[in-house]
C-alpha cells in the first residue's frame, strides 16, 4: 500500500523590501520575490538522489549536504523533495525576508527533528541569527507537546505549538503576532504557530538554508515540494500565490464560513467562493505568468500524488483532453455531504429517473473561458455501490440551472465509458459552467439518451464500422444543428475525431422538420474500437451520444461462388478481402491446367466478380484468387 504523505501549505506574511522581477512567478507576482524554489524544476528529472535545485530568481544556487531524495508523483502529479533529519541545502547570497510560503510535510517525532524549513544561516545581520527561522514544527519528544521555548527576544521566526496533525492537510497564513489564517477547511484564525518578528522588526535577512536550523534540534524529517520567499508584504497580491499554490496541489482555499476567491495571475476569477461548495476545491487550468500548466488534478483531501484514491472518500481525477489557452480554468468544489446512496423520489430528482439511486453528494463546477471536453474518474475503492462493477449502470446526472435540485430546470444525463479497475471513466465529457452533478447507479430505464439524441447504433460489416443515428429535429430542446464530429476511441478513454458530417438542412438556421437520419462508415483492420458522436450546434455547444463499441474479426479472407454448381455461361465470386490488392484470378482444371486467366484489383472489404465460362465444358474445375501474400482455392462443378 502507498505511503501517503500530508502537506501543508504556510503562509508568513510580514514587511517590505526591494524588488525582483520575473519573466514567471508565483501568482504572477514578481515584485519583492526573492526566492522560489519548486520540486518540478530540480535534478534529476525523475525520482532519485536530488543533485541541484535551483532558484527561479537567480539569486541564490544550493551546496547539498547529505542526500536527499526526489520523489515524483507525492501531491497531485507534482514531485517533492524528501528530507531525513540528515540533510540540507545552503544558499550563498543573503536575503531580505518578510513574507514565506511553502507546501510542505513533517513526520519527525524526536526534539532533534523540529524540522526547520527553511530559516537564516548564521551569516545574516542579526544577532543569534542560530536561532532565527521562518517556520519549524514544534515537535518535542512527546508529539504534540507544547514548545515555548527558544522564543524571544533572540528566536525569531514561527514554529507549531504543537505537532503537525499526520492526517490534514491545511494552508497556513500567519501574522507577525503568530496568528494563524488556516485555510483548508478548517476556520479562520486558529492559533497554532507562535512566534513572529515583532522582537527584531519587521523582517530579517540573511543566507538563507532549506531543511536545517543552522542548530542541531531542528533538523527536517519530511518532505518539502516548493518554497516562495518575498522581500516585502502585499496583500492584494497574496490571493494570487495563495490560489496559484492551491490550484497547482490541490488544496482548498476558505471554508463555508470564510468563501475565498481564486484569482490568476491575470486578475481572473477563476473560482468564485461559494459556502455550500468550498470544501475540496480542485481542478485544471493554465496560467502563463505563473508557469503553471495543470492538466490533471484530484484533491489532496480525497486523492494522493499519482491521483489514486484513498479509500471510501470518491476521489475524483480530471485531466484534459486537449491542450488548455492561457487563463482557461476548469474547477470543482464539493458539498462534503456522505456519498451514501437513495432511491430517487420526485423531491430529489427528475421523474425520468426516479426508482433509480442517486449519491447524496453534489459536486460544483466552475467554467472559466470555455474549457471543452475532459475526462473525469470516480474511485470506487471502499465502496459499495448499487452499480457494481457494470460500467453501463453509472451515469452523471447534471443540473443544468445549478440550483443542486435536480428536479426544476433541465437535466442531463451522460453515461460512463467504462470501469477499469477501481475507476469509473467519463471520457471526453463537457461540464458547463455552474453546473452541478452527481452519480446515479441502477438508473431507471426510461432515462433516454441525451436531449436530441433519438437512437445511436454501431454495427461491423466485414471490415469496415457502420454508424447509424437519428436525432429529433426542431425543437426547442434541440437547436440548429451545425454539424457532428465522429470520435474513435481503442480504450474507451482516451477519443480522437476521425471523421464529420455536416447537418441536414433546408435553409441557414433551420433543419429539416421531424428526425433525421445520418450515417458514417470507415474501414478498420481487426480489433474492437469505441465510437461516441459530438453534436455541435451553430452557437457552438455541443453533446454527445452515448458509446458504442464494434469488433472487427480477423483479416482472414473469404472466397465463396454462388450459385455452385453453375448452370449457365457465368462464375459469380464474393471474395472478402482484408486489404486493396491487385490480384492474379485465374480457373484451373482437373489436370493442372489453367484454362482462364485475368488480373482484377480487390478493394478491402467485399468484392462481387463475374467471369464468362461459355468455353468450359462441363465438369470440375478450381478458382484460385492469388496475391504476392495470399492465396485462395475453391472448386466449383459447371453442369
Amino acid at each position: 500500500m502507498m505511503t501517503r504523505h500530508y502537506y501543508r501549505l504556510i503562509f508568513f506574511l510580514l514587511a517590505a523590501g526591494p524588488p525582483c522581477l520575473q519573466a514567471q512567478s508565483p501568482g504572477g507576482v514578481s515584485t519583492n520575490l526573492a526566492l522560489w524554489v519548486k520540486a518540478d524544476v530540480s535534478a534529476p528529472t525523475g525520482s532519485g538522489v536530488l543533485t541541484s535545485w535551483t532558484d527561479q530568481t537567480g539569486h541564490n544556487t544550493f551546496t547539498i549536504t547529505g542526500s536527499a531524495a526526489k520523489l515524483i508523483n507525492t501531491i497531485n502529479f507534482h514531485p517533492i523533495v524528501r528530507f531525513t533529519g540528515t540533510q540540507k541545502l545552503t544558499g550563498h547570497t543573503s536575503i531580505t525576508w518578510a513574507e514565506c510560503y511553502a507546501v510542505s510535510s513533517w513526520s519527525g517525532a524526536t526534539s532533534t527533528e523540529r524540522g526547520t524549513v527553511i530559516s537564516p544561516t548564521t551569516s545574516g545581520t542579526e544577532a543569534n541569527d542560530a536561532s532565527r527561522y521562518f517556520f519549524r514544527s514544534g515537535l518535542e519528544s512527546n508529539p504534540g507537546n507544547f514548545l515555548f521555548s527558544g522564543i524571544g527576544t533572540d528566536s525569531i521566526g514561527f514554529e507549531y505549538v504543537n505537532s503537525p496533525a499526520s492526517n490534514v492537510v491545511n494552508e497556513f497564513d500567519a501574522a507577525g503576532t503568530g496568528n494563524v489564517f488556516n485555510m483548508n477547511g478548517l476556520d479562520a484564525r486558529q492559533g497554532s504557530l507562535f512566534g513572529g518578528f515583532t522582537a527584531r522588526g519587521s523582517s530579517m535577512t540573511g543566507i538563507p538554508q532549506i531543511g536545517d536550523r543552522s542548530t542541531m534540534d531542528s533538523k527536517l524529517k519530511g518532505d518539502i515540494a516548493e518554497i516562495i520567499v518575498y522581500s516585502g508584504d502585499n496583500a492584494t497580491n497574496r490571493n494570487k500565490v495563495d490560489s496559484y499554490l492551491a490550484l497547482k496541489y490541490g488544496l482548498t482555499l476558505g471554508n463555508k464560513n470564510h468563501t475565498v476567491n481564486y484569482t490568476s495571475s491575470g486578475n481572473q476569477v477563476f473560482w468564485s467562493g461559494v459556502s455550500g461548495y468550498q470544501h475540496s476545491i480542485f481542478g485544471i487550468g493554465t496560467d502563463v505568468a505563473s508557469g503553471l500548466t495543470q492538466t490533471s488534478s484530484n484533491s489532496i483531501n480525497s486523492g494522493s500524488g499519482s491521483g489514486t484514491g484513498q479509500s471510501g472518500l470518491g476521489n475524483l481525477v480530471l485531466t484534459t483532453t486537449t491542450a488548455l489557452t492561457d487563463q482557461q480554468f476548469l474547477m470543482i468544489g464539493t458539498d462534503s455531504t456522505s456519498l451514501g446512496q437513495e432511491t430517487i423520489t420526485t423531491a430529489m430528482g427528475p421523474t425520468a429517473a426516479v426508482g433509480s439511486k442517486r449519491l447524496f453528494r453534489t459536486w460544483e463546477v466552475q467554467n472559466t473561458n470555455s474549457v471543452g471536453s475532459v475526462n473525469m474518474s470516480f474511485d470506487l475503492t471502499g465502496l459499495t455501490l448499487s452499480g457494481g462493477t457494470t460500467a453501463s449502470n453509472y451515469y452523471l446526472m447534471i443540473d443544468n440551472d445549478g440550483d443542486g435540485n435536480f428536479s426544476t430546470g433541465t437535466q442531463s444525463y451522460i453515461k460512463a465509458s467504462s470501469i477499469s479497475g477501481h475507476l469509473l471513466n467519463f471520457s471526453g465529457i463537457t461540464l458547463k459552467d455552474n453546473v452541478i452533478f452527481t452519480i446515479i447507479t441502477l438508473p431507471n430505464t426510461i432515462i433516454p439518451l441525451p436531449t436530441s439524441w433519438e437512437s445511436f447504433t454501431a454495427a461491423a460489416r466485414q471490415n469496415t464500422a457502420d454508424l447509424q443515428w437519428t436525432v429529433s429535429s426542431p425543437s426547442a430542446a434541440n437547436p440548429d444543428i451545425d454539424h457532428f464530429e465522429i470520435e474513435r476511441s481503442s480504450d474507451a478513454i482516451s477519443f480522437a475525431e476521425t471523421g464529420s458530417l455536416t447537418a441536414d438542412k433546408t435553409a441557414p438556421g433551420t433543419n429539416t422538420a421531424g428526425a433525421l437520419s445520418y450515417e458514417y462508415q470507415e474501414s478498420l483492420s481487426p480489433g474492437t474500437y469505441y465510437y461516441r458522436i459530438r453534436m455541435v450546434d451553430r452557437d457552438g455547444s455541443s453533446q454527445f451520444s452515448a458509446v458504442r463499441s464494434v469488433t472487427i474479426a480477423g483479416s482472414a479472407a473469404v472466397l465463396q461462388i454462388q450459385p455452385n454448381p453453375i448452370r449457365s455461361n457465368t462464375l459469380q465470386l464474393q471474395i472478402d478481402w482484408p486489404q486493396n490488392s491487385t490480384t492474379l484470378l485465374r480457373i484451373v482444371d482437373r489436370q493442372g491446367s489453367i484454362v482462364l486467366q485475368k488480373t482484377v484489383n480487390l478493394r478491402q472489404g467485399s468484392n462481387q466478380l463475374t467471369m464468362d465460362c461459355s468455353m468450359l465444358a462441363a465438369g470440375l474445375y478450381f478458382v484460385q484468387v492469388k496475391t504476392t501474400t495470399d492465396s485462395r482455392v475453391l472448386s466449383f462443378l459447371k453442369e
